[in-house]
């Protein structure tokens, strides 16, 4: 049986922390190789565990013209070219005469996909790019369901990301006189840590941490904030390595996303396996919290405030939760996931 040639286009530089990333370091470093072979991209330094892995290629992009050396890759002897993306490349891919281009295109959708103030060129690749693809995977039925809505595709496959129990662990104890709460993520007003800002201003008994990149100066306007309302007991820490992240969840005590726009935040995965209950809101069903099991999953901000203090207020209910979290994640671990992508894989290949 001839091998599966997939095409991943997310990148897999070692500094790369977008979920994205992260997710297809661990799918093809579990897909068999002897049924498989990926190809994944990069530009300075790949992820070290991808070299000299067998059924992995690295390609490193150029400095410049990545667009026409990835249609180029597109248009090479794949199978399936995975993570379709709102490139100039998947743009131009999917425009092209269909004998043209052998490979599938697979689009996995993540999250509700909802552009946030997107730019005329933005909204034309995404317009050009997400009815064209050949397949369609969610992340949840509740994804697929919103995706078949809005843009009247079924997702052929429930493909959900997955965690590293094995890496991503809890502290011996947790030791903290005053609660940590941290949030995770892009600093960017849709991911809500300016709701962070706002719990830090209303519990003063807790000490606040956001770690992640900003972009387009959002974090600038946090600091404002956090200066205008005098508050010493929040830090924006920046972007931070997945290691970096895992000892700061162990020094935690909480986890906060007040996101309204997620599938299955990884970095509830993550939180819950080492131990933190996790607050998230219900608008996207996100199967990784469970509600007054693991955590909460609220509805409104005043309602997020308020499991927030009882969390805040109440040591054994935060030990009891972050177990039950720890146990409901490993059904999420990598090893187990990946053997769904790998059947779909093989499906979708199959089915030509």
């Amino acid at each position: 049986m001839d091998k599966v040639r997939v095409l991943f286009l997310a990148g897999v530089d070692a500094d790369n922390t977008n979920a994205q990333s992260l997710n297809v370091r661990e799918i093809v470093l579990r897909l068999d190789p002897e049924r498989f072979h990926s190809t994944v991209l990069y530009e300075r330094e790949p992820d070290s565990r991808l070299k000299n892995r067998p059924g992995i290629r690295l390609l490193q992009l150029p400095a410049r013209n990545k667009t026409s050396r990835i249609l180029r890759e597109m248009l090479a002897a794949y199978d399936i070219v995975a993570y379709m993306d709102y490139s100039p490349a998947s743009y131009v891919f999917l425009h092209l005469p269909r004998i043209l281009r052998r490979a599938k295109a697979v689009m996995h959708r993540e999250g509700s996909g909802k552009l946030t103030n997107p730019s005329r060129l933005l909204r034309l690749l995404a317009d050009g790019v997400v009815p064209r693809c050949d397949v369609y995977t969610a992340i949840t039925e509740f994804v697929a369901q919103e995706f078949q809505r809005s843009a009247q595709k079924r997702a052929s496959h429930i493909l959900p990301v997955g965690v590293e129990t094995s890496l991503f662990t809890p502290p011996a104890e947790r030791t903290n006189r005053v609660p940590v709460v941290l949030f995770a993520g892009t600093v960017i007003e849709p991911k809500g840590p300016q709701h962070v800002v706002d719990a830090a201003a209303r519990f003063p008994d807790a000490t606040f941490r956001i770690v992640g990149a900003g972009r387009g100066g959002f974090e600038e306007v946090l600091r404002a904030k956090i200066a205008q309302l005098g508050l010493k007991t929040i830090t924006l820490d920046g972007p931070k390595t997945q290691l970096q992240l895992l000892e700061i969840m162990r020094q935690s005590d909480i986890f906060l996303l007040p996101s309204r726009t997620e599938g299955i935040p990884k970095v509830s995965l993550e939180a819950g396996a080492t131990g933190l209950p996790c607050i998230v809101f219900r608008d996207y069903e996100t199967p990784s919290v469970v509600d007054g099991v693991t955590g909460f999953q609220v509805g409104t901000i005043e309602e997020m405030m308020q499991v927030l203090g009882k969390l805040i207020a109440d040591r054994t209910l935060r030990q009891r939760m972050g177990a039950a979290a720890r146990e409901h994640v490993k059904k999420f671990d990598w090893d187990l996931v990946s053997r769904k992508w790998q059947s779909a894989y093989l499906e979708i290949a199959g089915a030509r």
